[in-house]
């Protein structure tokens, strides 16, 4: 059943979703400008061995991880809504 309250619910978690992403991108985006590096990059230097994991490594990785749920969150959000507008 479409009311629009579902609609109401999922944008409010759509809205919810794009403040969280924008927060990590963000804050990856200083570690980035930081380091000199991108993120992508540290990520597969350290699995490889060619650099040693530093004190602030662990929570940049958290953040990375922490912005792939809210980019697949959001994707099954916006889903969700196209689903429930029959589009």
């Amino acid at each position: 059943m479409h009311t629009d309250e579902y609609e109401i619910s999922i944008g409010r978690e759509i809205t919810l979703c794009r403040k969280f992403i924008k927060q990590r991108r963000d804050s990856l985006h200083a570690r980035e400008e930081q380091h000199g590096t991108t993120t992508e990059e540290l990520l597969r230097a350290v699995e490889e061995g060619r650099v040693g994991e530093q004190s602030d490594f662990p929570s940049w990785r958290k953040e990375y991880q922490d912005l792939q749920y809210w980019q697949k969150m959001l994707n099954d959000y916006e889903e969700a809504l196209r689903t429930l507008k029959g589009n």
